[in-house]
C-alpha cells in the first residue's frame, strides 16, 4: 500500500450530494491504498474505507465524488483516485457484496447498456484504462447530454444516444472511429449526437443531430 491523505469516506449516502462538489485532502487522514482483487480496483483504507479508481482524468471529477491523492514513485509524482459509492453505482454495490467476477479489467472493451449520464460508466472507464474502451449507450436525451460531457474528458468512453433495442443501429459503431465521434459530439454543447447506417453495401455512418429542446 501507499500512504496518503484523504478527506474521508462517502461523507454519508449521497457521497457528496446530487451534483455537489467532491472532497479533495482534507482533515489530514493517513490512508493507505491497496489493490482489489478485481484487476483496476482499489480500496483506500483508512478511518473508514472506501472503494476507489484511479482517476483517468486527474483533477476532474464527474459527480461530485471526493478524490485521493497519493505520491507516485518518482518524485513530485502523484496519482489521483475517485472514491466509488456504492450507493450511487449498482456495479461498485456488487464488488462490496463480494461478486466474484465484474468481467472488466484493464485493457477490456465494454458494451455499457443503459449508461445514464455516465456515473458508473466513468469509474469503468477508469477500470479499462486508456487501453480500454466503453460504449456507452444510453436512450434519454437529457442523459445523454451529461453522458457526453463525461465522454468528451474520457478519450476511452464512446457515448451513443440510441435505443439498445434496436442493436442494428449501434453494432457497428466502431467502424467510424472515435474521433469523428468526438467531432460530431464537441460540435455544439446543446446537440446530442446518434448514429446510424446510411448504406449497409458502403458501411459508411452518418450522424443525426438532435437538439435540446
Amino acid at each position: 500500500g501507499i500512504n496518503a491523505e484523504y478527506g474521508g469516506g462517502f461523507g454519508g449516502r449521497g457521497g457528496g450530494g446530487r451534483g455537489g462538489r467532491g472532497g479533495g485532502m482534507r482533515g489530514g487522514k493517513k490512508v493507505v491504498v491497496e489493490p482489489h482483487r478485481h484487476a483496476g480496483v482499489f480500496i483506500a483504507r483508512g478511518k473508514e474505507d472506501a472503494l476507489v479508481t484511479k482517476n483517468l482524468t486527474p483533477g476532474n471529477t464527474v459527480y461530485g465524488e471526493k478524490k485521493i491523492t497519493i505520491d507516485g514513485v518518482e518524485p513530485n509524482d502523484k496519482i489521483e483516485y475517485r472514491v466509488w459509492n456504492p450507493f450511487r453505482s449498482k456495479l461498485a454495490a456488487a464488488i462490496l457484496g463480494g461478486v466474484a467476477d465484474i468481467h472488466i479489467r484493464p485493457g477490456s472493451k465494454v458494451l455499457y447498456l443503459g449508461a445514464a449520464s455516465g456515473t458508473t460508466v466513468s469509474h469503468v472507464a477508469d477500470i479499462v484504462g486508456p487501453e480500454g474502451m466503453v460504449y456507452a449507450v444510453e436512450f434519454s436525451h437529457r442523459s445523454g447530454r451529461d453522458l457526453i460531457n463525461v465522454a468528451k474528458k474520457r478519450m476511452n468512453v464512446v457515448p451513443i444516444i440510441e435505443d439498445a433495442r434496436h442493436p442494428h443501429k449501434i453494432q457497428n459503431v466502431g467502424w467510424y472511429g472515435r474521433r469523428h465521434l468526438r467531432r460530431c459530439c464537441s460540435a455544439r454543447s446543446s446537440t446530442y449526437c446518434s448514429v446510424e447506417r446510411s448504406s449497409v453495401l458502403e458501411k459508411q455512418w452518418t450522424f443525426r443531430h438532435i437538439n435540446q429542446s
